[in-house]
């Protein structure tokens, strides 16, 4: 979904802000260097380093503290997702986070564990119109990769944002991808059930699915997406949408959470 090609009345372009938090690494194992210490180590030109503090882990997630007992077993190697519009007062931003532990001497070492995130922000107007491609998107390249000590300042303080052409998604198409979501799946009703009770109710509610519902984090993105593009222009909570996996917490709103330990008897919808 790079941008290989030109925009046309079939597809759009979305522009990718980025922005990483943790600490430069080194050497071919990715290690990091005991002088170095958090921070942000890549910030795309167009955000400002007043950003830094509305685009942490904890404030994106309504944590107080982001600890490693809070990213599920199963996701502990990539680390915990999460999509959202950011909690910012009437902004006009969403954001798409992965964040993680790693040890310090490297991928495969037996070192300390520290933080390590990276951000995509969107536009909140580019969230409603490509939950489907966006979801996609950030599920297959979405990584929390630290920077590299190397790399020159002056280049990660000004990075070019992230730029992809998806292709427009007719709302007839999917819907037949629904109904047949609907007919073969035990995904599709829970979900389009959750989504048109949040409308009518107002309440905070999560619903949570498992290994036995998704194989994997990307199999239950796709999913979400599909439903999420089929929510009208006019859906009253889209802005208190998130989508989470690998995460044991949820922000407030109408939270769709996977949990890859977690079996298809764990699965309810539970009222904050």
């Amino acid at each position: 979904m790079r941008q290989t090609a030109p925009v046309d009345d079939q597809t759009a372009e979305i522009s990718l802000e980025r922005l990483h938090y943790g600490k430069l690494a080194s050497g071919a194992a990715l290690s990091v260097p005991a002088c170095q210490g958090y921070g942000v180590t890549l910030r795309s030109h167009n955000l400002r380093s007043s950003d830094d503090r509305l685009l942490s882990p904890p404030r994106l997630m309504a944590l107080r503290r982001f600890e490693p007992d809070l990213v599920d077993p199963g996701a502990r190697q990539r680390g915990s997702f999460l999509a959202r519009v950011s909690p910012e007062p009437n902004s006009r931003r969403a954001i798409f986070l992965r964040a993680r532990f790693r040890p310090e001497d490297g991928e495969d070492g037996h070192g300390r564990l520290y933080q390590q995130s990276a951000v995509w922000s969107v536009t909140t107007a580019d969230w409603r119109r490509h939950p489907a491609a966006l979801l996609a998107m950030a599920g297959a390249e979405l990584e929390a990769f630290p920077d590299l000590a190397s790399d020159d300042e002056s280049v990660r303080f000004s990075a070019e944002p992230a730029r992809y052409i998806v292709r427009l998604l007719d709302r007839q198409e999917v819907w037949s991808a629904l109904e047949d979501a609907l007919e073969k799946t035990r995904w599709a009703p829970p979900v389009l059930e959750f989504l048109a009770r949040g409308a009518e109710t107002g309440e905070d509610a999560t619903l949570t699915f498992g290994a036995d519902d998704f194989a994997s984090e990307a199999a239950f993105l796709r999913a979400v997406g599909l439903a999420l593009q089929f929510l009208p222009a006019s859906y009253p909570r889209w802005r208190e949408i998130s989508v989470v996996a690998g995460l044991r917490h949820e922000p407030q709103g109408l939270c769709l959470r996977y949990l890859p330990s977690l079996g298809a008897a764990a699965r309810s919808s539970v009222a904050a």
